[in-house]
């Protein structure tokens, strides 16, 4: 079916008007429901359990488990985000919290590698000061609208920064039917898509850029996805110069971002500690302004990739690396890589 086609689902195309603030997407967890999981979630984290270790029987959801059905029935069809307010930060440990977050994870999807380290679940913590070239999850600079790897993604904040670190979450699908009416000449250059370098996390054997064009937006089975990382399309471009951007790409590239940031579609807030996003990789771009950490105390946050059962349908082509959902894992490599875009 052609783009131009395809019927959007009411329910995905939310803007400012639907989602004015995070109440709108907000699901308060309620402590009395909480209970039977920060329980086990206790026990196992006095006995030094990993949360990668633990399965759905030893971290009970108990009366909170209708709540995260609804949740993911959300993620996965409705609107494409959801805010989980409740984990108890301040009177739990981390690794408390981390295991009833992964306990919750374990109900919305599969945890997947986030990269060659093989994480499950990822701390979201700036480590420029000891690795210049940190993946961007690991460094503290302004992230534009993308999306990740795998179907779903979480973040749960332990600590917010000192200043900055604000969120921003879009509707990829309300921007693919801006641009669908407003500027049809580019939706075939998004649609058409990019290649993208795998930032040094390529297996073995593999090429470092991929051999194939990533489509920005495409369609499988009636669906549209979106899938877009500026900043690998621009380093595949400056280290392979076999690969050159087109005026007409950069525009297509320019017009996706000022759409996608526009003030009408996308919702901006700081996650504050205790909070949890869950949101649709194919039907939601998000972004970060760059922040300045406590030196005492970094901002903190957990993360899940999760890949979905059944999976959202989508073209092969939306893969970066070989063998996704996630990023292949090279024990003893970290996710670090040398480009114009390192933190300053």
């Amino acid at each position: 079916m052609a783009l131009e086609l395809v019927t959007i689902p009411t329910a995905s195309l939310w803007n400012r008007t639907d989602v004015p603030d995070t109440d709108a997407i907000a699901v308060d967890l309620p402590d009395d429901d909480l209970a039977e999981l920060e329980s086990a979630a206790r026990r196992l984290a006095a006995n030094g359990v990993d949360p990668v270790d633990a399965g759905p029987d030893d971290l009970p959801l108990g009366p909170l488990a209708p709540l995260v059905a609804e949740v993911r029935t959300e993620v996965l069809d409705g609107r494409g985000i959801a805010l989980l307010r409740g984990f108890p930060v301040q009177r739990c440990t981390v690794d408390e919290v981390a295991l009833m977050f992964w306990g919750i994870g374990l109900r919305l999807g599969r945890a997947v590698s986030q990269s060659v380290m093989g994480e499950r679940l990822g701390h979201v913590i700036n480590v420029t000061d000891t690795d210049p070239h940190a993946r961007a999850y690991r460094n503290r600079s302004e992230l534009s609208p993308h999306s990740d790897p795998g179907d779903l993604l979480s973040f749960l904040c332990i600590r917010p920064a000192m200043t900055g670190g604000v969120s921003r979450f879009v509707s990829s699908l309300s921007v693919f039917d801006e641009i669908r009416r407003e500027r049809p000449d580019l939706l075939v250059v998004l649609a058409r898509g990019f290649r993208y370098h795998r930032f040094g996390e390529e297996g073995p054997g593999d090429d470092p850029v991929t051999p194939h064009r990533v489509p920005v937006f495409s369609e499988c089975n009636g669906l549209v996805s979106g899938r877009f990382v500026r900043e690998y399309v621009e380093i595949a471009a400056d280290k392979d110069h076999s690969i050159v951007l087109t005026d007409v790409e950069r525009e297509a590239i320019g017009y996706l971002e000022a759409t996608a940031n526009r003030p009408d579609l996308a919702l901006d807030f700081t996650m504050a500690a205790g909070e949890a996003v869950v949101a649709n990789n194919f039907t939601v771009f998000h972004a970060r302004t760059a922040f300045t950490d406590d030196p005492d105390r970094r901002r903190h946050l957990l993360r899940l990739w999760l890949a979905a059962d059944p999976p959202r349908p989508v073209v092969p082509e939306t893969m970066q690396y070989p063998g996704e959902p996630g990023i292949p894992p090279q024990w003893g490599r970290t996710p670090s890589f040398a480009s114009r875009f390192d933190s300053q």
